[in-house]
């Protein structure tokens, strides 16, 4: 899919919008907003935040889900030079806490309330805590001490617009465009900043493999902090010219809905949302005529899943693609392609796309030999400009010559096909014998029974640490630990198989798609 070559984000919303300014660019529940309003509202909202006193480099965070706001605020922030932070309704107190403080926005966009919660409080509260909010907008009903969203945008401001296109001149594509704060779940969240040209770089490689075009139509229901809504679907869809369908939370029957009446092209999704989609009543009945793609991430699809999509894509002619990224990154940085055999599209992330590098080195950052296990490290326009507020532990992930090492294992084979391992920090030792969790989890998750699978060392006085299967088991399945030994052991050296099982209907999930391995081994600890 070719674009032009423009280098910051705002300026396709413009493109778009001359080029074919009454299609629909945004869609949400009621409202229908084409390119030309689009470019327009990012306009007056751009305003807007100047006359908040928003500065070149300034901070502008939104408490928010998927909805027209979100890619209007993001976009105007990069028109005036700002970098704009998406924070999840669904955070606690306690985390937008520690993300407000540690980035120190200037100004605090919220939902008045989400499923029940006041936000509009907790943002008050934050502005005693921190100074540096100078302003609060309100996206809903007002609230004492707070201005309402769109009326604020409204206002005329025609004494600005000087300023306005001299700011707009003076921008770069290395300017700090997006702040992303990864998932914590080694520690605290850090703080990811990525430039206008990281983010056009990405997308201009995703656009071919993931078909998006002017004739798209993309489905976005992830919370605005995670780097799929921000860049792989929101801003994938913008760049490419497609209408983004925005929803405000995911829900599994409701989704299918809307991919029906929408008339959804491509389908970007975290494994477990399709799980939960294949138990709704309307998945029986779907029409997929229209969707060319189904995508997935953030983990590896289980069997039931690759099976369901390709009995669909059998009638319907639709791809079926997955790859490796991370908020570092940027978004996908490999791919699979719709040619590849079964086994590459279940076990492998695809082979890394130009203009990106990878490479595999070991403990020394040695690079190894084609088949050998070690850390995966990528190089190009994709990487973070760096930790904000960390520039040493930027440093030890980033080196002299631009090569980001993810702390990902994993081996690439004759063909360039990556097969990951699972993270350098989750290898254990048992018995002297190094063990990588990502190789047992896929044999557990080949159990006719199991869905997901979480393998961990745990301390054991014999070996020093043994393996702990957690197993989420199939709706109406069911399965004992000793039958999960036993099939461990028909495709593992003795050494591999969990000595303990914890068995359930549910496990933790990471908001992208990933167990959350930290909230399970708390369960051990209990």
């Amino acid at each position: 899919m070719s674009v032009n070559k423009t280098k910051l984000l705002w300026e396709y919303v413009s493109h778009w919008a001359s080029r074919k300014p009454d299609a629909e660019a945004l869609v949400f529940e009621g409202v229908r907003m084409s390119w030309a309003e689009f470019d327009a509202e990012v306009d007056k909202v751009a305003l807007a935040f100047m006359d908040a006193g928003v500065e070149r480099g300034d901070r502008i965070a939104m408490v928010s889900m998927g909805r027209p706001e979100f890619m209007i605020s993001f976009m105007a922030a990069s028109k005036i030079g700002a970098t704009w932070l998406g924070l999840s309704p669904k955070f606690t107190v306690d985390e937008l806490r520690y993300i407000i403080g540690h980035s120190q926005p200037t100004l605090l966009l919220t939902l008045r309330e989400y499923m029940g919660v006041d936000l509009v409080e907790t943002g008050l509260t934050f502005t005693q805590e921190f100074p540096c909010i100078t302003k609060i907008l309100v996206i809903g009903e007002a609230h004492v001490d707070t201005e309402p969203y769109q009326e604020f945008v409204d206002r005329p401001r025609p004494e600005l617009d000087g300023a306005y296109a001299e700011r707009c001149a003076s921008l770069s594509e290395t300017d700090e465009v997006l702040l992303m704060y990864t998932s914590g779940s080694t520690g605290k969240p850090k703080g990811v900043l990525q430039t206008h040209r990281a983010i056009i770089e990405n997308i201009r490689a995703e656009l071919d493999y993931f078909g998006i075009g002017e004739d798209g139509r993309l489905l976005l229901h992830f919370p605005i902090n995670h780097v799929a809504a921000d860049v792989e679907i929101g801003y994938g869809a913008l760049m490419g010219g497609s209408t983004l369908v925005l929803v405000d939370r995911f829900d599994p029957q409701a989704s299918l809905e809307i991919i029906e009446a929408e008339r959804i092209t491509m389908v970007g999704q975290v494994p477990v949302m399709y799980l939960m989609q294949m138990q709704a009543p309307k998945f029986k009945e779907m029409d997929w005529s229209h969707v060319k793609y189904f995508v997935w991430g953030g983990a590896g699809a289980p069997s039931l899943v690759l099976n369901m999509l390709r009995q669909i894509a059998a009638k319907t002619g639709a791809k079926l693609l997955t790859g490796y990224g991370s908020t570092e990154l940027c978004g996908f940085v490999t791919y699979t392609s719709a040619e590849d055999s079964e086994e590459q599209m279940e076990r492998s992330v695809g082979r890394v796309v130009p203009p990106f590098e990878m490479k595999i080195v070991d403990d020394e950052r040695n690079e190894v030999p084609q088949g050998t296990l070690g850390e995966l490290a990528f190089r190009g326009p994709c990487v973070m400009k760096g930790y904000l507020n960390n520039p040493k532990t930027t440093r030890e992930v980033i080196d002299a010559d631009g090569w980001y090492y993810t702390s990902d294992l994993g081996h690439v084979d004759k063909d360039g096909y990556i097969y990951l391992a699972g993270r350098s920090s989750e290898m254990y030792k048992t018995g002297g014998e190094n063990v990588f969790p990502r190789e047992i989890e896929e044999v557990l998750e080949g159990h006719p029974a199991v869905l997901f699978a979480a393998v961990m060392g745990v301390p054991d006085d014999l070996y020093q640490e043994v393996g702990h299967g957690f197993v989420m088991l199939k709706p109406g399945q069911d399965v004992d630990g000793e039958s999960l030994r036993l099939h461990c052991k028909e495709h593992l050296a003795n050494f591999k198989v969990p000595k303990r099982f914890t068995i359930d209907r549910e496990l933790p999930l990471l908001p992208n798609g990933k167990v959350n391995k930290v909230a399970l081994r708390a369960t051990l600890d209990q």
